[in-house]
Order: C-alpha cells, then sequence, then structure tokens
C-alpha cells in the first residue's frame, strides 16, 4: 500500500500503475507534457532560437537575393571605426573602402559579402575583423526627385488641368488614363468619350489620338502609353436641346 504524498486514504501499487498507464494514454496529458519539454528546451529549435522572418527577402530583376549595383550598403568593423560607413556599390560592381581600396562585392549575398569583405581585411589590415554589413537600400528604388520624369500636359474637364511631370517605374510606361488619375481626375460634365490625345509629329504638327477614358475605366478598351510632351485634352460634354 502507498499513501499520497500529501494527504489522502492509501493507495495500493496496482491502482496507482493503472492511473499512470491511463494518464500516459490521454491525448491531453500528452499535449501538456510536450508543450512543457518545448517551453523547457526553448522551442523546436533549441534554446535562443529566433523565429525566421515572415517575410520574404528581397529578389531582383534576375530573381537572385545579391547585391546589385547602384545597392547601398552600410559596413561596421568593430575593432576599427575608419572602415564604418555607407557605400554604395558603384557601376563597375565595387565599393571602395579607406585603407584597403576597391572590393567587388556584386553578385554575391549580403553574407557572402560580409564574409569577403573580413577575409579582405584580415589579409592586410586587421589581425581580427568582426563585421556587420547591411543591405539599406536597393538601387532599383528611388525617391520622386531622383526618377526621371515623363512630362505630360493635361487640359480640359479635369481636377488640375496643366503641365505634370509623372516619375517613371523601371521598364514601365505611363498610360493616359493614369496621367488623368494623377491630374485628379475628370469633372462633372467631362466627355470621357471623346477626349484625345495630342501628340508630336514633326515639323510643329501634332497627331490626334481618339481616346476613350470611358471604355478605358470600364475594361472595355485598352489604355495608351503616352511619350514626352503628349497633350491630353477632355472636352466638356455637350448637351442636345
Amino acid at each position: 500500500m502507498i499513501r499520497g504524498l500529501n494527504s489522502g486514504p492509501p493507495i495500493c501499487f496496482a491502482t496507482k500503475k493503472l492511473m499512470s498507464t491511463t494518464l500516459l494514454k490521454s491525448p491531453i496529458f500528452r499535449s501538456l507534457a510536450c508543450a512543457a519539454l518545448l517551453v523547457s528546451c526553448g522551442g523546436v529549435d533549441g534554446p535562443g532560437h529566433i523565429p525566421a522572418s515572415p517575410y520574404s527577402p528581397y529578389k531582383n530583376k534576375s530573381g537572385a537575393d545579391t547585391l546589385e549595383v547602384g545597392d547601398t550598403v552600410e559596413l561596421f568593423v568593430m575593432e576599427d571605426q575608419a572602415y564604418n560607413g555607407t557605400f554604395q556599390i558603384r557601376e563597375k560592381g565595387d565599393i571602395i573602402l579607406p585603407k584597403s581600396g576597391r572590393i567587388y562585392i556584386r553578385g554575391l549575398s549580403v553574407e557572402a559579402a560580409q564574409s569577403k569583405i573580413k577575409a579582405t581585411l584580415q589579409s592586410d589590415q586587421l589581425k581580427s575583423a568582426t563585421i556587420i554589413l547591411d543591405r539599406t537600400r536597393h538601387g532599383e528604388i528611388r525617391t520622386f526627385n531622383e526618377a526621371p520624369k515623363l512630362v505630360v500636359f493635361i487640359t480640359g474637364k479635369v481636377v488640375q488641368p496643366g503641365q505634370h511631370m509623372i516619375a517613371l517605374r523601371s521598364n514601365d510606361a505611363v498610360y493616359a488614363y493614369e496621367a488623368v488619375l494623377i491630374a485628379g481626375g475628370v469633372t462633372p460634365f467631362a466627355d470621357e468619350k471623346h477626349s484625345y490625345i495630342l501628340r508630336r509629329a514633326g515639323s510643329g504638327a501634332r497627331q490626334k489620338i481618339p481616346l476613350d477614358l470611358r471604355s478605358i475605366r470600364q475594361g472595355n478598351a485598352s489604355d495608351i502609353a503616352l511619350v514626352e510632351g503628349d497633350m491630353i485634352y477632355v472636352p466638356e460634354r455637350r448637351f442636345g436641346l
């Protein structure tokens, strides 16, 4: 006979063995035991495990997560702050470090570039180098002021008529309906169906290109790509008497 550790009537060994077997077979008990084991071990990946980021790594146009010309990296060298700084990858694929010169890192991952910079510094500058390298900006991403512009003129029944400088995206055109939206859209009584584009045709002449904004908006017609200097005119709707 076995008495409970705290209090209560004596429990026979057979009864206690039966209770233990029943608990082990219980799904709730097994779930609680597994949870306690994971907590005590610091998670499924061991103590100190940092969960993976839910965000996908940046990939350039080729689909690779590598450094490219125009990318900006920030470098920290624990042993010598003279190497610290922000560097843009130059046209030939290199950055220039103080006292070390050119280091080519284009086409490398951030981790591989970090290892290469470390090896370079340890080869002729530092006995030991603790390196932190981060990409702080992608070369394909530009501010509005840095991006090339397309100048178009929008007049007639739009909210904001006049000259508009529209930032160009990489390998993408600017379209007429998009430009009208940038100008605030059309005003009441605008004749969307009979709008048109005036495009330079040489010798000062302009070609008139029909522009059916209503059909474009409804998805029944293709939008028209704009070129530098295009003029978009949205006339006023005429009502019959």
